[in-house]
């Protein structure tokens, strides 16, 4: 979700930001009196109206105040091509929502940069699932919304999920916009934490092995050792079934890096003893162009970070995690993993090196992401 524009540009309502979060309604009133074109006004740099605004910060009372004056309660903004309504749901704004649905608002909102609907802003973006926000997706739904996967698996709507995959199977390969690196369901649900919706996605047909748009599988979206359990269970069967395989016609494994990953995340050492004695190459080249070690990092798997050391995996190699290249030290700095950065600094990994989108070294994302205690570790290194 872009962030929204809120300036105010070369009107006497207010050159500051947030007009209406800043004024009282008294004095927005006579404002529209004195100037009833700013009515229309598009705020910068994406066009809002103030009833975006409105509705985005959930005044009531500016949004009647709007509605009263004739504004468009559909208007669309140019950034995400979205009306008030989806701002409103997203803030989890229940009675502004109901207020511009009893304005004409459109309650499905079909058409937003993100694909998403009215529902979707109101329960995919992240902390999206406490009581407001819930109230709003079944006020929606009174109003004629419908769920699709995405709001469903964010709701935690197990009947829902059963009902639309019923409905048509190819919603287990529908893919978020290019807003959200193309997820897939499951990745979505990783990403979520919602791991019975994990599980059921499993259950109904979705591919453990499947990559978002950059590539990226279900392992990149878990920055916590249990929340795709059930994802690297299933991965680990299609270990089992090549190793027999392998095993009744007289040949080498055919094994991957996935296979290692999934070993290390379940803690299944006896396996991943297997795969690295059959398979030299997962502890080499492969394991760094796949990110084995940066996956671990970042998912705070402990154990298998220092199993991974311990056999000599390279800990300074750089991997690309989706648009910027990164040490599994700036991973586990990003999933708020001490213990990882303690593991690699004292396997002699250089905190200075840095990633290729921010050009920051380690000390600087700690900083960023307010992590002081990873701040003093580091800073004691030196």
């Amino acid at each position: 979700m872009r962030r929204a524009a809120t300036g105010v540009c070369g009107a006497r309502l207010s050159r500051r930001q947030r007009v209406v979060d800043l004024l009282p309604i008294n004095i927005l009133e006579q404002l529209l009196d004195a100037h009833p074109d700013k009515l229309t006004l598009g705020l910068k740099p994406y066009g809002m109206t103030l009833l975006h605004v409105a509705a985005q910060h959930g005044h009531l009372r500016v949004v009647d105040l709007l509605l009263e004056r004739g504004i468009d309660v559909n208007a669309r903004e140019s950034g995400d091509n979205t009306c008030a309504m989806h701002w409103a749901a997203a803030g989890g704004h229940l009675d502004v929502v109901r207020r511009l649905a009893d304005a004409g608002g459109d309650v499905i909102g079909h058409g937003d940069d993100h694909e998403l609907e009215v529902i979707g802003w109101a329960t995919c973006w992240n902390r999206c699932d406490d009581d407001a926000h819930r109230a709003v997706a079944e006020f929606l739904t009174g109003r004629g919304a419908h769920h699709h996967i995405f709001s469903a698996i964010a709701l935690d709507l197990g009947d829902e999920v059963r009902r639309i995959v019923s409905r048509d199977p190819r919603a287990l390969n529908q893919r978020m916009s290019r807003n959200e690196n193309n997820q897939l369901p499951l990745h979505f649900a990783v990403r979520m934490n919602r791991r019975a919706m994990v599980e059921l996605l499993l259950e109904l047909g979705a591919d453990p092995l499947g990559p978002d748009g950059s590539g990226m599988t279900v392992a990149a979206y878990a920055e916590s050792p249990d929340r795709d359990l059930a994802v690297m269970e299933r991965i680990r069967d299609m270990t089992s079934a090549e190793l027999l395989s392998a095993e009744r016609g007289h040949r080498a494994p055919r094994s991957n890096a996935m296979d290692l990953v999934a070993a290390l995340a379940l803690s299944d050492w006896p396996r991943a003893e297997t795969l690295v004695r059959d398979s030299p190459h997962l502890l080499g080249h492969e394991a760094t162009s796949a990110g084995v070690l940066h996956l671990m990092a970042k998912r705070g798997a402990t154990d298998a970070v220092r199993w991974l050391i311990e056999r000599g995996i390279e800990v300074d190699a750089r991997w690309a995690h989706w648009d910027s290249e990164v040490t599994a030290m700036h991973l586990a700095i990003l999933a708020n993993h001490p213990d990882i950065v303690r593991l690699l600094l004292d396997a002699g990994a250089d905190p200075t090196i840095r990633d290729t989108k921010h050009d920051s070294d380690a000390r600087g994302w700690a900083e960023f992401f307010g992590r002081g205690t990873i701040v003093e570790m580091i800073d004691a290194q030196r």
